[in-house]
């Protein structure tokens, strides 16, 4: 995929961080933080300015050195972050000082939670910066993570973490858990000089700690923002030894000063330095390194710059992506709409959706069949990515594709299903490994859906006044009944059950006293769908598979059956109508 005019705009990105409000509040909260409380111990304080302003939370930096306590602890080992893991990372690494520290104020920050979550279901809810510098940003940062899993963040606005010279807080599984919440990583500032130790300290330890969120990378030069893990550690690594030993991080690293001198500082001249070089993204980007005082005329500054130059280019080309992604869902849903045409021409031909496509007697079947691997590949691709996202982001997932979701399964299924038969397959659902998993896990994840709603129906019952308790309605609703004609079957593996109880009927050396219970099974089967309304009316067409089924088994079926009674008085008539009961 070739990308033209690639530009790298992390020095803008800088320059209009530093001149932004947040920034500057959030250094404010800090400031006044530790006139508040001068001891700095580890402690809250929460300022709310004004009923339209942000409200600002500043973590104090507790007293101490921070060498040796670059100790990484598992998440098995610590609660309260689970929901942070996910199939591809079950388990992650956080920093021991930091969750040591948050652990001690667990009550307080609880509190503190439950209130900024019910202060974000207000009809207008204020912006939440949440702060601290050193260690109390690394306390920040795990308490903005442990906020956003108790917001709805389609409904309020995300809360800005924002820190000045912290430390690293975990590992590479940590970095990828966070990234797999798709509106969480532009939730993360973390503001770092070149010239201050603490962000650095725990760098030494193997490269076992990564960054993740938006770096402000700043020298005396100028400043660059930067999402590149690798490359703001390889910055760690190399500006480590040029940077001021703060050997008690609550002294704090005058971070304010820098920001009004950056604020001030006229950055036209900075291109002139780049010379005579003609690659857009090339020179953008020692621009940057040039801004956070790291650029020089060697071999290790142009091994840097190809680093940054194939990290940049594959962000556009995620970005592309991304873009791309609108346009193949308006695809599928084209192909959706293709087979729902096919559906009912299929009725008009008396034959069925299902049987249509199976014998495969048109050339519309061909293409049917081609939009059918298209629709398969996209949604094995979507459920396989929101299956290893985390458990809380793969909900919200689940919630919103659920209708698309299950109106695919109900209409795709049954295609898979018919070229698995065609092709002498049997046991669909029985055998391991025949259905796709996707398939399984779309029912799964309609069936939870399902379950808290069931349970909710007799409380709404018990709330409905004495002039409006009836006899309940038993069975389908009423809004089902009426749409029968032209629904799906609730069930997408109905055509895999009419394909096995054909295989028995059809088998040669007669019926077993085993078999007779299948088909009895399959008959009650038949008989608690129709009675729900759970099953499509061309199930009864002369052609379907069937009406083969029941020309086979209507011959042995028992004279006390309900499903015989309802065949031979005009059932099918009433049931496409919506009249059964």
């Amino acid at each position: 995929m070739t990308i033209q005019n690639q530009f790298s705009s992390g020095l803008e990105s800088g320059n209009f961080v530093v001149n932004s409000d947040p920034v500057h509040q959030a250094w404010c909260a800090i400031e006044q933080q530790r006139q508040v409380n001068p001891n700095a111990e580890p402690s809250l304080y929460n300022e709310i300015i004004e009923p339209e302003n942000p409200i600002v939370i500043a973590f104090g930096t507790p007293p101490g050195s921070l060498e040796g306590q670059e100790g990484l602890v598992s998440s098995k080992d610590f609660a309260h972050f689970e929901f942070l893991c996910n199939k591809s990372n079950p388990v992650f690494c956080i920093n021991e000082a930091a969750i040591k520290l948050f652990h001690s104020h667990y009550s307080d920050l609880l509190v503190l939670k439950n209130k900024l979550v019910e202060n974000s279901k207000s009809k207008t809810p204020p912006l939440i910066i949440i702060t601290g510098q050193s260690v109390g940003g690394s306390v920040a940062t795990l308490f903005t993570l442990w906020l956003l899993q108790g917001l709805n963040l389609s409904k309020t606005k995300r809360p800005l973490c924002i820190t000045f010279g912290s430390p690293l807080v975990g590992d590479e599984h940590l970095r990828k858990c966070v990234l797999e919440f798709s509106a969480w990583k532009s939730c993360f500032l973390h503001i770092v000089s070149d010239q201050d130790h603490t962000p650095k300290i725990f760098m030494s330890r193997n490269g076992a700690y990564k960054p993740f969120g938006t770096f402000l990378l700043c020298s005396a030069s100028g400043c660059a923002c930067s999402e590149d893990p690798d490359f703001i550690s390889e910055q760690f690594v190399t500006t480590n030894s040029h940077s001021a030993q703060t050997p008690d991080p609550n002294l704090g690293f005058p971070y304010g000063k820098i920001l009004e001198d950056l604020k001030r500082k006229a950055l036209c001249n900075v291109f002139e330095s780049i010379g005579g070089k003609t690659d857009p993204l090339k020179a953008s980007i020692i621009t940057q390194l040039i801004a956070i005082g790291v650029v020089s005329q060697s071999r290790d500054t142009d091994n840097l710059v190809e680093k940054m130059k194939k990290h940049e280019t594959k962000l556009l080309i995620q970005k592309k992506k991304n873009s791309d992604s609108d346009k193949i869902l308006n695809d599928m849903k084209i192909h959706m709409a293709y087979l729902e045409w096919y559906k009912k021409d299929s009725k008009r031909q008396n034959i069925g959706y299902y049987d249509m496509y199976r014998n495969r007697g048109y050339q519309t079947d061909v293409k049917v069949n081609e939009f059918k691997k298209r629709l398969m590949n996209y949604w094995e691709d979507s459920v396989t990515e929101v299956e290893n996202k985390p458990q809380l982001e793969g909900a919200h997932f689940r919630v919103r594709w659920l209708y698309a979701g299950t109106n695919y399964r109900g209409m795709v299924e049954p295609l898979h299903i018919a070229d698995y038969y065609k092709d002498g397959g049997e046991n669909y659902q029985t055998d391991a490994g025949k259905r796709p998993k996707h398939f399984t896990l779309l029912e799964e994840w309609h069936q939870e859906k399902q379950e808290p709603e069931k349970k909710q129906e007799p409380e709404k019952k018990k709330q409905k006044t004495q002039k409006q308790e009836e006899k309940p309605e038993s069975g389908p609703s009423k809004s089902k009944r009426e749409s029968v004609g032209s629904s799906l079957n609730d069930d997408s593996c109905f055509w895999a059950r009419v394909e096995e109880a054909l295989i028995i009927l059809l088998k040669n050396g007669g019926l077993t006293t085993d078999d007779k219970r299948k088909l009895k099974e399959f008959e009650d089967y038949v008989w608690n769908a129709l009675e729900n309304y759970a099953v499509s009316p061309e199930i009864f067409l002369e052609k379907s598979s069937f009406m083969k089924w029941w020309n086979e088994y209507k011959g042995i079926v028992e004279s006390s059956s309900l499903l015989l009674e309802f065949m031979k008085n005009d059932g099918p008539r009433e049931y496409e109508a919506g009249k059964f009961t």
